[in-house]
């Protein structure tokens, strides 16, 4: 009687671990991940901090998947809504568990160096890592909470120019000669000048009167540049965003891509002409030497601009072909698409020409066209956190966000426009990858039998095609 007891409850055990695989089998895990989840359950290796670690389901190594986020605007590093921790670098750190969540791969964070302005466009001190944004500590705390749940960290190089110290040609930290400066600079034809006389080569691109532009045919200016760079990868940077990627010649910025460890590289390329965005992009795949390397991408400020014109003006006709990056082979990983940034978004200055739009449902519908296009999509984080204050708006980025992760959405998707109607009643309407509708603006579009609804908003509509079901006899 004993024996078949104890082989009743045997049983039992058997038909209850069946069951619990199961069911998570049919939740879409398979036998081998429920023994490490048990394993990990049981680990005593794994710390309450790697534990609690939101790190992104969709998390890989190719940013052709990714999304970015721009984690900052103009003053932010005064402005309390993202430095009510006491700095910026310390707010940004307790928003990551959501912005891992919302499946976001890479934050661009604002230049990190001590500068003459407060946002750190005119840099002063490369070396020195303490700025208005925070201490060189915050930073790397930051960054180390980023780096554990796998969220990159894009740094703002700018490499055109730089600010003195005290005079107007004095740099320090580190010191460079006058030969760092273009002879054809201000410092030099500017009568209220003070200081050392440049003494470097005429400038290969264009001018920028704020400060000193560099020259980089200067051996100490291209060492001391790639020695910045360095620094920023050990502290746990692995992106670049070239600023006024126009103000000198994309053969030098191939040559400091080429010293580092990078995983994307984008440069500020402000032109809304596509030619003349394909022609910096191609010539930036050789360094000063020749070297044949990765090509650099641009932020894609043509398709910016078409998209104001389509949505906002509706003349959704600007959306027909060729309109952007994504058109064009060889192009399309090369776009980081996007609506505003912090030049353009119009917060906390007044230079707002170039705001694509503030009104929430144009701002949904943008959104709605860069996650499901091809092109890596850039999210700002001022539309995310604080354009909507219902928080309607970041509920429709995340569920885009999620949409372009399951569907596999991704850079090199192909475009299929199926119609399009301007005025007041116009439309935009699309197929992507033969697997994907979406319809931006009002034309009511009814799809047949093959494709389901997914995802509805005031401004747009997305079906998923569905898959044919095989009838076995």
């Amino acid at each position: 009687m004993k024996k078949m007891l104890l082989f009743l409850i045997f049983i039992l055990l058997l038909s209850c671990e069946k069951l619990v695989i199961n069911t998570l089998q049919e939740d879409g895990i398979n036998e081998n991940e429920v023994a490490s989840v048990s394993e990990t359950a049981s680990s005593p290796l794994l710390s309450e901090t790697e534990t609690e670690v939101e790190i992104s389901r969709f998390s890989d190594k190719d940013p052709n998947n990714d999304v970015i986020m721009q984690a900052f605007w103009w003053s932010s590093y005064n402005d309390s809504r993202l430095t009510q921790n006491g700095s910026y670098y310390n707010t940004l750190n307790q928003y990551l568990d959501d912005i891992s969540r919302a499946h976001i791969d890479l934050l661009w964070l604002p230049p990190l160096s001590d500068s003459a302005d407060g946002m750190g466009y005119h840099p002063r001190e490369l070396f020195n890592f303490n700025s208005l944004h925070g201490t060189k500590e915050e930073l790397e705390s930051l960054l180390i909470n980023m780096g554990s749940r796998k969220i990159h960290a894009m740094a703002d190089l700018v490499f055109n120019h730089r600010a003195a110290t005290e005079t107007w040609t004095d740099f320090f930290n580190p010191s460079w000669s006058c030969e760092s400066i273009c002879i054809d600079d201000e410092a030099t034809t500017n009568p209220n000048m003070f200081g050392t006389v440049p003494c470097g080569d005429k400038d290969e691109g264009l001018n920028w009167s704020s400060a000193r532009d560099l020259n980089h045919k200067s051996i100490e200016v291209q060492e001391g540049l790639k020695e910045f760079i360095s620094r920023l990868n050990n502290i746990g940077f692995d992106s670049w965003r070239y600023d006024f990627g126009q103000g000198y010649p994309s053969k030098y910025i191939a040559s400091y891509n080429n010293s580092s460890s990078y995983y994307i590289a984008v440069a500020e390329v402000w032109s809304g002409n596509i030619d003349t965005l394909k022609y910096w992009i191609d010539n930036s795949d050789k360094t000063i030497s020749g070297q044949v390397v990765e090509k650099t991408a641009v932020f894609d400020f043509a398709l910016k601009y078409k998209l104001n014109e389509a949505i906002v003006n509706k003349r959704f006709d600007r959306l027909n072909i060729n309109y952007s990056l994504g058109f064009h082979q060889g192009y399309k990983d090369k776009s980081i698409t996007f609506l505003d940034n912090h030049d353009s978004g119009c917060i906390n200055h007044n230079n707002c020409e170039s705001l694509y739009s503030s009104n929430i449902i144009e701002i949904e519908q943008g959104y709605a066209y860069l996650l499901t296009h091809p092109g890596i999509p850039m999210i700002w984080i001022y539309h995310y956190l604080f354009a909507d204050p219902f928080g309607n708006l970041k509920q429709t980025i995340n569920q885009l966000i999620e949409l372009r992760k399951e569907m596999k959405i991704h850079a090199n998707s192909n475009i299929n426009v199926l119609d399009i109607a301007n005025g007041n009643g116009g439309y935009y309407l699309a197929e992507i990858d033969n697997k994907l509708l979406i319809e931006i603006g009002s034309g009511g579009h009814q799809p047949n039998q093959n494709y389901d609804l997914i995802l509805s908003s005031s401004g747009f509509n997305i079906w998923k095609k569905t898959l044919l079901k095989i009838i076995r006899f």
